[in-house]
């Protein structure tokens, strides 16, 4: 756990209030819509899920990570409440990942936002050197049974 101001940071899927996350989430241009147990299962699957919540206990915002904990690091769904915006909180958020004891050697930090950049840059993120290293597959649709 981590205190920011009248906020504490807590770690874990069972301190996660999904219904509020999900509302959140399905609203974004990210992931418009999604179905709440994609959300569920993304988070268990996550190697990290952050949780912001302020003193009074309402969950304040929302992120995690996908990795392999040794040498690649994905952040992904960082989402700060519009009430609780302005406080820094996706500063001490991003922070908290990037100085878990559990991604220490991690070197390869990634992200992607159309609109946040200045959030992360704040904690040295900058946009990719050379893109044509980088490639991407976007499935036509999610499969959701096997």
């Amino acid at each position: 756990m981590m205190l920011h101001a009248n906020y504490k940071i807590i770690e874990g899927l069972e301190n996660t209030d999904l219904e509020r996350v999900h509302a959140w989430l399905a609203s974004t241009y990210w992931t418009p819509g999604i179905a709440r147990e994609i959300v569920e299962r993304a988070a268990k699957n996550s190697a990290l899920v952050i949780n912001v919540f302020a003193l009074s206990g309402e969950q304040a915002a929302y992120g995690r990570i996908v990795s392999d904990k040794t040498r690649f690091a994905y952040l992904t769904d960082f989402y700060v409440d519009p009430a609780h915006q302005g406080k820094g909180l996706g500063q001490s958020m991003v922070r908290f990942a990037l100085e878990h004891p559990e991604f220490a050697t991690v070197k390869n930090w990634c992200l992607m936002t159309l609109d946040a950049h200045g959030v992360y840059e704040k904690q040295g993120f900058k946009p990719i050197t050379d893109p044509a290293c980088m490639t991407e597959r976007w499935m036509a649709q999610i499969r959701t049974k096997r």
